[in-house]
Order: structure tokens, then C-alpha cells, then sequence
């Protein structure tokens, strides 16, 4: 028995840093292509990769989700891009809805698709870049 709660455990380390391991690539991803850049404190605004229109996922999925944790203030859902950027209300609904979805498998409604939500959080003073991304306009510096 004690074998089983060890292999158990050693199975959700490795799921935890698998996790932390993609949502670290998805931080740099965003930086690198888009100029947005992820904190580690919490804040009202989220990133959340793997749940954009360009991978499939409808705005009323991912609108039922996201308002199990709180009051929305925005949903931004880039075209043709795998994330999507939630603003909530306070920061508190923004941290349980981090604390919950990051690493959490969804399925998506339209093909059937599991994938995995990677969260973090965004700084307050990038909504500028956020709502430029949005309208498909290029950057030229950071804000």
C-alpha cells in the first residue's frame, strides 16, 4: 500500500513540474512573439495558452469556465492565436481562477480535443499591447 502512495506521489510531482515547465514556455512564447510580459505576483489580468480561438476553443466555453471564479471585466481572444486574456475584477477572482485552471485538462466543445490551460499572470500597465494584439496592429516598443 505504501508502494502505491509513493508512485502516486512521485506521478504528481511530475505532473507539477511538467506544468510549471510549460507554463514557463508559454511566459517566454508570449514575450518573444507578442512583447507581453507574464509576473509572478498576482495581478487582476491572466494569460491563458492553449485556450484561444486559433486552437479551437469557442468564446462561450471558455466564457463558462473562466466565470466560475468571478466578475470579468474583459475577455480578449486574439484571432488566429492559442490564448486568451481574462481581466477580472479583483485580484483575488484572478488568483482562484489561477489556482484552479493552471495545469487544469479541458475539453474542447467543437472537436472533442483535450488539452491542457496554462495560466499566468499579466501586468496591469500591458493592457495597451493586449488591446493592440487584439486589433492585429504590430508594436514597436514596449509600454
Amino acid at each position: 500500500m505504501e508502494a502505491k502512495t509513493s508512485e502516486d506521489h512521485l506521478k504528481v510531482q511530475k505532473m507539477k513540474k511538467k506544468v510549471l515547465r510549460k507554463q514557463v514556455r508559454a511566459q517566454h512564447t508570449l514575450m518573444r512573439h507578442e512583447g507581453i510580459k507574464c509576473v509572478s505576483h498576482a495581478t487582476q489580468s491572466l494569460v491563458i495558452a492553449n485556450a484561444g480561438l486559433g486552437n479551437g476553443m469557442s468564446r462561450q466555453q471558455l466564457l463558462r469556465i473562466l466565470e466560475e471564479y468571478g466578475a470579468m471585466e474583459t475577455l480578449l481572444m486574439p484571432p488566429n492565436k492559442p490564448y486568451s486574456f481574462v481581466k477580472y475584477r479583483t485580484t483575488e477572482e484572478a488568483k482562484k481562477a489561477f489556482n484552479t485552471l493552471n495545469g487544469k485538462e479541458v475539453t474542447l466543445e467543437d472537436c472533442g480535443q483535450d488539452i491542457i490551460l496554462y495560466i499566468n499572470f499579466v501586468e496591469k500597465g500591458q493592457d495597451t499591447l493586449i488591446s493592440a494584439l487584439l486589433l492585429g496592429r504590430k508594436r514597436e516598443r514596449k509600454i
